[in-house]
């Protein structure tokens, strides 16, 4: 005997092995031993075949008119079995009972199922919403083909261009857009940006790339919202210090400068000077919030997106033969360029010149910079410093314990012409990173990001300090510990206040610090035991890591660009380590999948055989 029942989703037949009140033991049509329910049999046949059964109802329910079946029905619920004695005029038999079944289960417009066997008619009113929302999905379905057969037949939907931003960095899963788009790449294999690129939606990758950046990053475009006035600086004493600053050339936000005279007794102060905004900017205003926002300036090949507004910049970049705020740093060296003495203070400066390292890098040589008799540019000026930079990366290696890597060349690159053109002529500039250029700067800097550190530990004012232990990762925290991989006590970043943003709440800190002295610690911005200090260095690093990822990406992009101007298809790298290499030339690493295992450091030459400029990947083969 054969029992047909009700699975929930569909219905089923089975052997009978064993039955109770309760349930059946049965064999179903798949051959498993199954156990099922008395309340969920419809009912019980000999015959015919189960598999006759079903076929023959399908048939049958195939040919029965859905809508006249629901003219038929009853108002309230109803059996199947009484709907199906109505249809037929007679006791149906197993096959018709089962069709009117199929029937109603296939047709949930029209009937609501209520329990085994039991249904109840939907209303004219639900029927006509529903049909209508079948007829959108069909247009919208209908649509979503279109535009995916426009895509994969070349042609580039306006819809499509005018969303294709978003479809690549924050998509709409549910839109048919998307889908059309994603059936279109999964026909062709090919990415949404691959496929985008091909039908022309942006001009070149360059062009995509900066989209893709600031559709992510700056949803509400570039501009700078409007702001309230500047705060104004009153009453601050001029420096009469000689005062320069180093930076590149392109660079318009100066933000440090650098004295030096000479004391009684062979002694020399060191003016470090550093852009003040934190006097004119107040915590929590919208200058505040934008910076906080932003980060950071972003820098691109003779480009950039600035972190302040114009009018900040203007107001407090260290520009020559400007008078500006600065927070200063006098450091006191004895004759053997040790500090005896250091101390802060808030002033007005006037730098006497930009000095651009560009200019400056062939001049300033070590062998020029030791032998007195040469004449250079600022002689006066550099040599000091220069001597005692020595003196301070010396003392920093042996707090470090072994000596720092210096050798790491750094690049700079600079456009000829439109910086938003591919074809446009990129020149790339090599500087070691240890020239003496590099050093007096970075010492210096590194020397205020320390003692400023000092200072706030010293007053108890919470800042943001960066932290590393002997063979660990730097962190980034509100408690001063010592940083291992420069060699110092803490360390801060302070020296950059127009181009980062931590750097600003740092200098905050210091204001506090130099205006309030053993008070600071009630007037400072941030106060010991808010979160406020953890909140901004959650933000700042999620926003920072994405800059950093996209800076990479533009000078990948433009290292590539370089090496196909200039025709360079062999080319040498140093092996980072396996198959990971570093391109001489360029700061591109590539992956090398055959290439012999030869010691980390060791120079190799390759040559490029493929360029992927979508994921700035190269292609290379190992020579020797």
């Amino acid at each position: 005997m054969y029992v047909f029942y009700d699975e929930g989703n569909t219905f089923r037949t089975g052997s009978i092995i064993s039955e109770t009140d309760n349930n059946l033991q049965i064999i179903s049509e798949y051959g498993k031993h199954i156990k099922i329910k008395q309340s969920n049999c419809l009912f019980k046949f000999d015959i015919p075949e189960p598999h006759t059964l079903m076929k023959e109802a399908k048939k049958i329910s195939k040919e029965i008119d859905t809508k006249f079946l629901w003219e038929c029905s009853p108002d309230n619920n109803f059996k199947a079995i009484d709907l199906a004695t109505e249809y037929f005029g007679h006791n149906p038999t197993n096959i018709e009972y089962v069709s009117i079944l199929i029937l109603l289960h296939n047709s949930p417009i029209y009937f609501y199922k209520k329990g085994t066997g039991q249904y109840v008619s939907a209303t004219f009113s639900a029927i006509s919403s529903a049909l209508i929302n079948i007829e959108k999905k069909r247009l919208i379905e209908q649509e979503q083909e279109y535009i995916k057969n426009q895509l994969i037949t070349g042609i580039l939907p306006k819809v499509i261009r005018e969303n294709a931003e978003l479809l690549i960095t924050n998509p709409d899963k549910k839109s048919i857009y998307w889908k059309a788009l994603n059936a279109a790449c999964t026909e062709l294999k090919k990415s949404p940006e691959e496929l985008l690129l091909s039908l022309k939606t942006w001009p070149n990758t360059l062009t995509l790339f900066k989209k893709r950046f600031v559709s992510i990053n700056f949803p509400n475009g570039l501009n700078f919202p409007e702001f309230d006035s500047i705060k104004i600086i009153k009453n601050l004493d001029l420096s009469d210090n000689e005062i320069y600053s180093l930076d590149d050339k392109n660079t318009t936000e100066i933000d440090d400068g650098l004295s030096v005279k000479e004391l009684s007794d062979g002694a020399m102060e060191v003016g470090i000077y550093i852009a003040a905004p934190g006097l004119g900017i107040e915590p929590g205003s919208a200058y505040d919030i934008s910076a906080r926002f932003r980060a950071s300036t972003i820098y691109m090949p003779s480009e950039k997106i600035q972190m302040q507004p114009d009018e900040i910049i203007e107001k407090f970049s260290l520009d020559k033969g400007k008078e500006v705020p600065a927070l200063s740093l006098y450091v006191t060296f004895d004759k053997n360029c040790i500090i005896t003495e250091s101390r802060s203070r808030i002033e007005l400066v006037k730098v006497k010149d930009n000095l651009r390292i560009n200019h400056l890098e062939e001049e300033y040589t070590e062998s020029n910079l030791e032998d007195l008799e040469k004449d250079i540019t600022c002689s006066h000026w550099i040599r000091p410093l220069w001597k005692i930079a020595q003196k301070l990366n010396y003392a920093r290696q042996i707090n470090r314990g072994f000596p720092e890597n210096n050798s790491y060349i750094d690049f700079s690159f600079y456009l000829d012409g439109n910086t938003n053109d591919p074809n446009t002529i990129v020149h790339i500039e090599k500087r070691k990173r240890d020239c003496p250029i590099n050093l007096v700067v970075s010492e210096f800097m590194i020397l205020a990001n320390n003692l400023w550190g000092g200072l706030m530990k010293k007053y108890n004012v919470p800042g943001i300090y960066r932290s590393q232990q002997p063979m660990s990762r730097v962190r980034v925290g509100t408690i001063p510990l010592p940083h291992s991989g420069i060699g110092v006590p803490q360390y801060i970043w302070s020296t950059s206040p127009l181009r980062r943003y931590i750097d600003l709440v740092n200098q905050w800190q210091l204001i506090s610090i130099i205006e309030n002295e053993i008070a600071a610690p009630l007037f400072s911005p941030f106060r010991s035991g808010c979160n406020d200090l953890i909140g901004i260095i959650q933000e700042f690093d999620i926003r920072y890591s994405a800059i950093s990822n996209f800076q990479n990406e533009i000078e990948n992009y433009w290292s590539i660009k370089w090496l196909t101007q200039n025709g360079i298809k062999k080319t040498t790298a140093y092996v980072i380590k396996d198959n990971l290499i570093k391109l001489i030339e360029v700061p591109l690493l590539v992956n090398i999948i055959d290439m012999p295992k030869i010691p980390k450091g060791s120079v190799v030459e390759v040559e490029i055989i493929g360029i992927d400029e979508l994921n700035c990947k190269l292609t290379c083969n190992y020579i020797q």
